[in-house]
């Protein structure tokens, strides 16, 4: 049996913490300050004794008791204190106050926190009280309850057209309704105190439509309704509600009182099959979620221990008359309305009470609830701080400790850090509730207001999750629109089932320690830590880089840090990094952009290792062995363009006839490649959903991995159609030297205009963190010998002594051979090879390498062809270099014999 939410939550907070006691202190012992962070769940009285406020703030422990003042969202809250008459609060002394559950702003569960929190300070001046009022008058009154009736079962993502960014819609839902179902969907309730004489019931239904009907242009006379749900209760057919979209919607129906039980009653809700008239063989597909009912019904006026709260059904103010049916003196009813009404006996357990406007909530205070939570509230001032900071870290405080060698790290590099307790953020920028835009709201202040410097790094450190009601509802679906006759079954929402799960430590609610935002894209709502960092007015384009850790125990975070230190520290000398790694699916058109986004670099100097699949192989050995091979040899970068998944990176669309991984979570897990991080842009879907309760994304494993997998990823959280524009911008940013790749990123977005891919795209990591690509530049231009074309190379060390190796490639960017010298000074002359077919080489990357100082350059160069095939008189331009004796160099006072070469060039 269904028990009414109301009721069932009041239930659950009935039983009392243990409230620890301390001494007794002298007056001024204490100072009357401090504010004292308290936090409920359900509606109803509640009271806090002295010894439980004082053992949790002990600066409130001597007050008077006109300076205590309760405030929830930044509006103060009646109290009652109940101090003895003295004016002093202080041992046996308690407060009283009405709480309330706290609701969304579009949805009567918040979507971002389970909790409602109070904030109990002290401060000079009047504030709000609650009074008694003894009953007066003559008549009485009729009665009537409001109970709202709600699970949140099953989520659905709601795309640009049903959401606004900003906006905070209801997307969990009871149940889902297709007129394919093998049984309707039932449900039972309780009306307590339900009256057996009066007026009809009032009912509020909520639905929100999945499917539509499409209709042919020469039908549209006969166009049926998108929806149609039967609503029945206990076995009365109480309407057929129709109606059109996919939006909210909402139904007022009246239930004849006669219909109706105070216990055990049914609902029944049911989409009928209906055919369509232009083709009488087909079934109209009719896939609804249901959400809520809410029941208004007139009371027989008794009250028990555990009643839900009651209202005056008119605006009479006539006394209330209600009948005890507990044991002792009724106990007094505290109002919405600051207004506290004690009971005056009738005789025979009945009891008047004074008058209430509509629409107040009447709490009967048997037994007062004692909150969830007490702790005292930070006392570093966030709004004003005396100093301005570089970076901001903004940790859940159980992985405060260990993210603190990091921040330790960064200030010893010259920067200013904050590490913040992301409770105190929300107490200081959210009146303590749980909500992405305390966050926001700390950013927005820091960027605007602190002292300089301006903050340039924001790094979350603790996982999301968007289901944070885990430790109640087990069940987890997601919906997006479609008129798929995938919807049909059971569990599934366009092709993708159900998951069920039992809650434990590390799942759903419990992995909520940072909250992210949520925007709208077009294929539904997607985690976003842009948000954060997009503060300069209302452009979305972020000005702050922001990352996170998305993890929920301070051993994954201690090993995040410790390879984020030891890349930033003790980099691995070697030529990994000039080295990027494309991968692509088999689409040609994703196998294009990867060859335009590597020709952008390879004429730089690095390197471009391309791994495509082929539709033509009936397995991905070869491709996942290269995949695996390259990382352990070491990668800069790895980018990823093409088909994606949660877990994997694939070879094409989802097939399962042919298409194989490439790439998975155990690939990612069986790496060797410490020492030689590379940062892993995959730019497809769902690579990063670091905000899903229960599943393990293949970014997520990159970042976690300890001391291998990746310095960081760079990925979407939900489904999107990459640029390869905003690839090439990427790349190009995070390659220039000395640049953090968190500000790359933000002068990357800020290139484009595509919202969905500036929101979606997140990065796990530090955005702190500089690439290991080779700090120098070398110098390298063609010289004008005409029958030995060369190209003359100056590294930036005097002193070097090392390898160089040269990629020669065609005017398509292809690789067409590798040249590997062995130089003993930091100027030659390097002759441009001919290659098989004829081929002419039309770019070359340099990259040079010194072991003994550990100091590597690159340079690239594109070859004219001129330069390539006959004299055009070109000279060498530089002076002051290394053997020159400070005059101009040419080619003939290059001795070919300074170098030796060590290997031929290779033509693939």
């Amino acid at each position: 049996m269904l028990v009414p939410a109301a009721l069932a939550r009041l239930c659950r907070r009935l039983i009392p913490l243990t409230l620890l006691s301390i001494p007794l202190l002298p007056l001024s012992a204490l100072a009357c300050s401090g504010v004292l962070h308290i936090e409920i769940e359900a509606g109803g009285v509640y009271a806090l004794d002295h010894a439980a406020i004082a053992e949790r703030q002990p600066d409130l422990a001597d007050c008077a008791s006109d300076q205590l003042s309760l405030n929830n969202g930044g509006k103060e809250v009646p109290i009652r204190v109940l101090d003895g008459g003295d004016g002093r609060f202080s041992a046996g002394d308690s407060i009283e106050w009405i709480g309330q559950p706290l609701h969304g702003p579009e949805s009567w569960f918040n979507s971002y926190s389970v909790n409602n929190v109070y904030l109990l300070s002290a401060s000079s001046g009047a504030h709000a009280r609650m009074r008694d009022e003894a009953a007066s008058g003559s008549g009485a009154a009729s009665l009537l309850r409001s109970l709202h009736l709600e699970q949140e079962n099953m989520m659905i993502r709601l795309d640009q057209n049903q959401q606004k960014p900003g906006e905070e819609p209801d997307v969990w839902h009871w149940a889902k309704l297709t007129q394919a179902d093998p049984a309707p969907f039932a449900t039972r309730f309780d009306l307590p105190d339900l009256a057996a004489h009066g007026a009809d019931a009032a009912l509020r239904i909520n639905f929100r439509g999945i499917s539509s009907i499409v209709v042919p242009m020469n039908q549209q006379k006969d166009r049926p309704s998108d929806h149609l749900v039967e609503v029945r209760i206990n076995g009365h057919l109480l309407d057929r509600i129709g109606w059109n979209g996919r939006d909210e919607f909402a139904q007022a129906l009246k239930v004849p009182l006669q219909d109706l039980r105070a216990t055990g009653n049914e609902l029944v809700l049911s989409i009928p099959k209906r055919t369509l008239a232009w083709n009488p063989a087909q079934t109209a597909i009719d896939v609804v979620m249901f959400n809520w009912i809410e029941f208004d019904y007139a009371l027989a006026a008794t009250l028990a221990a555990d009643s839900p709260p009651l209202q005056a059904a008119d605006s009479s103010r006539r006394p209330l008359e209600l009948q005890w049916c507990g044991a002792g003196t009724a106990p007094a009813l505290y109002g919405e309305d600051g207004v506290r009404r004690p009971p005056t006996a009738l005789g025979g357990n009945r009891y008047r009470y004074a008058g209430a406007a509509p629409g107040i909530d009447l709490y009967a205070a048997t037994t007062p609830a004692t909150p969830l939570l007490l702790r005292a509230s930070a006392k570093q001032d966030w709004r004003r701080p005396t100093q301005g900071y570089d970076y901001l870290m903004v940790s859940h405080a159980s992985l405060i400790d260990a993210v603190r060698p990091l921040a330790e790290f960064h200030e010893k590099r010259g920067m200013k850090v904050a590490l913040i307790d992301i409770a105190d953020v929300y107490d200081e920028f959210n009146h303590g509730i749980t909500h992405p835009q305390a966050v926001r709201a700390l950013v927005d202040t820091a960027w605007h207001d602190w002292p300089q410097p301006r903050p340039r790094f924001l790094l979350l450190v603790g996982d999301a999750s968007f289901d944070i009601r885990s430790k109640t509802y087990n069940d987890l679906a997601y919906a997006k629109f479609a008129n798929s006759p995938q919807e049909l079954v059971p569990g599934h929402f366009s092709g993708i089932p159900a998951t069920a799960y039992s809650a434990d430590s590390k799942s759903m609610g419990s992995r909520n320690l940072i909250p992210t935002w949520q925007f709208p894209s077009m294929e539904g709502q997607s985690a976003s830590d842009n948000w954060f960092g997009a503060v300069d007015g209302d452009d979305y384009h972020p000005v702050v880089a922001v990352g996170r850790f998305p993890v929920v125990e301070p051993a994954e975070v201690s090993a995040i840090v410790k390879k984020t230190i030891d890349y930033l520290s003790s980099p691995r000398p070697g030529s990994w990094r000039r080295d990027v790694m494309f991968i692509t699916d088999e689409s040609s058109h994703f196998k294009n952009a990867s060859d335009q986004i590597a020709g952008s670099i390879s004429k730089q100097g690095f390197l471009a290792d391309k791994i495509y699949a082929s539709p033509d192989e009936a397995d991905n050995l070869a491709h996942q062995s290269a995949i695996k091979d390259g990382l352990n040899d070491g990668q800069l970068l790895v980018h990823f363009i093409g088909h994606g998944g949660r877990y994997i990176w694939r070879t094409g669309p989802p097939d399962l006839r042919k298409n194989h991984d490439l790439f998975t979570l155990d690939d990612v897990s069986e790496l060797n490649n410490s020492g030689r991080l590379p940062m892993v842009l995959s730019m497809t879907c769902y690579s990063a959903p670091f905000d899903n309760p229960t599943e393990d994304s293949i970014g997520e494993r990159f970042l976690r991995e300890a001391d291998k997998g990746a310095i960081a990823v760079f990925a979407a959280s939900w489904r999107n159609a990459p640029s390869t524009r905003f690839s090439e911008n990427l790349v190009s940013e995070l390659l220039v030297p000395g640049a953090t790749i968190g500000e790359g990123i933000v002068r990357a977005k800020k290139s484009i205009d595509d919202r969905t891919l500036v929101e979606m795209y997140n990065l796990l990591g530090d955005p702190a963190v500089v690439l290991e690509r080779p700090q120098a530049k070398a110098k390298m231009q063609a010289d004008g010998d005409r029958w030995n074309p060369s190209v003359l190379i100056a590294l930036p060390d005097p002193g070097f002594s090392g390898q160089i190796s040269l990629n020669w490639l065609d005017d398509e960017g292809q690789l067409l051979g590798t040249s590997n010298y062995q130089a003993s000074q930091s100027t030659m002359r390097v002759p441009i090879p001919r290659f098989a077919d004829g081929k002419i080489a039309g770019f070359v990357g340099a990259y040079a390498n010194d072991p003994h100082s550990g100091r590597d350059a690159v340079a690239g160069i594109k070859l004219e062809l001129a330069a390539r095939t006959r004299n055009t008189g070109m000279r060498w331009p530089w002076s002051g270099s290394a053997g020159s004796g400070g005059k101009p160099l040419t080619s003939d006072t290059i001795s070919r014999s300074s170098f030796e070469r060590t290997a031929e060039a290779k033509v693939d």
